[in-house]
């Protein structure tokens, strides 16, 4: 009977500590909408990040869709590149990228320059638009890819308040 208590506990308690995870986190005035992905190792709430938010959106100017903020990082693995959050300056919402963001590199690993100026990874977007392209490599739990030879684009969908692929 014991041992039926034990199990059961432990399935109750299990689900909760994995949904708090990812939980939205406020503090610093920012409230981010997500603190991790599956089987990712970025913390994308640690107090540190959470203040680093809270100074970007106090002391720059939208970069994005009129009034957002698409802050770009190194991740905290330098191995993984670098990542992206977007923040609405009105609402003071943040809201992580799942895709890593690297140099570009072909299947061998070597590297693969994406511009004329022979830059291994480039950002493209601007403040009177929704569209956001990168030529790198992206990464991600189950959905990498390597740079082929033109960008991986985003749009930024009111509807879902969310940066989607484009295809």
């Amino acid at each position: 009977m014991k041992r039926f208590g034990l199990i059961l506990a432990s399935t109750l308690v299990i689900p909760l500590l994995v949904t708090n995870a990812n939980a939205k986190v406020k503090k610093y005035g920012v409230t981010v909408d997500n603190c991790g992905f599956d089987y990712d190792d970025e913390d994308f709430c640690t107090d540190k990040r959470l203040k680093t938010y809270a100074q970007v959106l106090k002391t720059r100017k939208p970069n994005f869709d009129k009034d957002k903020i698409l802050y770009i990082f190194q991740s905290s693995d330098p191995d993984t590149g670098y990542r992206i959050v977007l923040m609405d300056t009105k609402t003071k919402m943040v809201s992580p990228m799942m895709h890593s963001f690297l140099k570009a590199s072909d299947s061998r690993g070597n590297l693969v320059k994406v511009n004329s100026k022979g830059d291994n990874l480039e950002f493209d977007f601007n403040v009177n638009s929704n569209k956001f392209c990168f030529k790198g490599n992206i990464s991600a739990y189950r959905d990498a890819y390597d740079y082929e030879s033109g960008p991986f684009c985003y749009r930024y969908d009111p509807k879902f308040k969310e940066l989607s692929r484009d295809f």
